[in-house]
């Protein structure tokens, strides 16, 4: 006896217009199987699944235990899926290759038949054609919905409305919400900031506390959405005073202009981090960084890797002496330092010509540097000619190896020497103006910015700390450009 196993599927909405309910499928393919004498190795069910992917427990269950010679059986073609690939994926690469046939109950064909298997393509066609018209015309709706101010529905809607009637309707209490977001984000508060202050007093929506949703997400998507201005928008649709606004269209592009200046400083994300000069700290006597470390009477210090001995792979050397650094004495000097730069100009101008200078002394050293970079573009280009001869046959193997190590020595002792007169990479020219115009940027949303956000800008300014002793060396990322 022949092992058939039934699949069953149906949707909310199928279940309710099409008559497809899980029972009634259930007794026809029964009653089917029985009248062909095959035996119900199984039932798999998919309620309430959409038909347009394969995303489905049930088929998937049927997929890992199907067996060769098992017949699938299905009540109609479109209850195995509404996409053509899909279909023909699972009779054409699945069904088929393992001896497995597939039987249509209400069409009437099988994949045992050449008749059944070019009937098979023809349908799931017809079937996929059917889900596009059904999407078309759900997509048309929600067009001319929006086009009479209507909002589209769904189980979302924005905080500070309800939904009824199909129109959005103020909130009163949520609504006083909104207006205090963009009340205190064009103040300076960041997101974060507001997101905190709302749950510390105590606001909720019909969605939880402000600081469960995302953290600062849920007060950036308020203010990014025109919704609050009663503007509507569904695809190519936009409608003007479509519902009651919530904050005028001044507020609106007001925190829209300060959100648009915040993401050119601080780029898409931003870092968060336990620490504020976490990754900057460097030691001037080993070259390793330093790290947070706790303390038996509850303090916090950075300290340097090598001394602590922590994570040897992070240690530079076996011991360090350079010395530890309260965290809230430290991080008290380099803020004010970077306080310093952003809103004293007199201090960044002695900076740059600090830098002018620093780089006219230079000037010679970069010329020795110029020849010495010659002498070992020759050696390469020696190494070059005599591998040639090599190959030609034009030189022994012993000759030819002598002459290269004596090349390769003399362009080590080149690249020594080229090291004591670089330590660091040649700078590139600066833009003394384009400075001043980042450091005024920077300036504006300082105060206001929470730690995370200052962490960008240090990291827009600095490249790195050098600690010696109880002496601090800021590096100007600015100055390196």
């Amino acid at each position: 006896m022949r092992k058939a196993r039934p699949y069953l599927r149906v949707s909310t909405l199928e279940q309710a217009v099409e008559g497809y309910s899980i029972g009634e499928q259930r007794e026809r393919l029964v009653a089917f199987c029985k009248a062909h004498d095959w035996l119900v190795a199984d039932i798999y069910v998919d309620g309430g699944y959409t038909g347009a992917n394969l995303d489905r427990p049930g088929i998937q269950k049927l997929i890992a235990e199907i067996q060769k010679d098992d017949i699938v059986l299905v009540y109609k073609l479109d209850r195995l899926s509404r996409s053509q690939r899909d279909t023909l994926h699972l009779i054409e690469e699945v069904f088929l290759p393992n001896g497995v046939e597939f039987v249509s109950m209400q069409e009437s064909f099988d994949t045992s038949t050449p008749f059944g298997r070019a009937m098979i393509g023809m349908l799931s066609v017809f079937a996929q054609l059917e889900r596009e018209q059904i999407k078309e015309r759900t997509r048309m709706g929600k067009i001319a919905r929006a086009k009479e101010g209507l909002y589209h529905g769904g189980f979302y809607h924005p905080v500070g409305y309800d939904y009824a009637n199909g129109k959005l309707v103020v909130n009163e209490y949520e609504a006083m919400q909104v207006r205090k977001i963009y009340d205190w984000y064009i103040a300076g508060m960041s997101p974060v900031k507001i997101a905190d202050r709302l749950r510390k007093e105590g606001y909720t929506n019909r969605y939880g506390s402000w600081s469960e949703i995302s953290n600062g997400m849920g007060v950036s998507r308020v203010i990014c959405n025109d919704i609050y201005t009663g503007t509507l928008r569904y695809d190519t649709v936009v409608v003007e005073n479509a519902h009651e606004a919530i904050v005028s269209r001044d507020h609106y592009e007001k925190a829209n202009e300060m959100r648009k200046k915040r993401h050119e400083i601080y780029g898409d994300t931003a870092y968060v981090s336990k620490y504020l000069l976490a990754g900057f700290l460097f030691c001037a006597r080993c070259g390793a960084r330093y790290h947070v470390k706790h303390n038996y009477g509850g303090y916090k210090y950075y300290v340097c890797y090598s001394r602590a001995q922590t994570v040897k792979r992070m240690a530079k050397a076996d011991h360090c002496d350079n010395d530890n650094w309260r965290l809230d004495d430290l991080e008290a000097r380099v803020l004010e330092a970077v306080t310093r730069l952003l809103v004293d100009p007199k201090h960044l101008d002695s900076l740059l010509k600090k830098h002018e200078k620093d780089r006219a002394s230079k000037g010679k050293a970069r010329d020795e540097a110029d020849i010495i970079r010659s002498k070992i573009d020759e050696a390469e280009k020696s190494i070059g000619r005599l591998m040639d001869l090599y190959q030609a046959e034009n030189l022994p193997a012993d000759i030819l190896s002598a002459r290269i190590d004596k090349l390769y020595r003399e362009k080590l002792a080149f690249a020594e020497q080229l090291n004591k007169l670089e330590p660091q990479a040649q700078k590139k020219d600066y833009d003394a103006a384009g400075i001043s115009e980042l450091i005024a940027e920077l300036s504006t949303v300082w105060e206001s910015a929470d730690q995370s956000e200052q962490r960008l800008i240090m990291e827009t300014l600095i490249d790195r700390i050098v600690l010696d002793g109880n002496t601090i060396r800021i590096e100007w990322a600015f100055l390196n450009r």
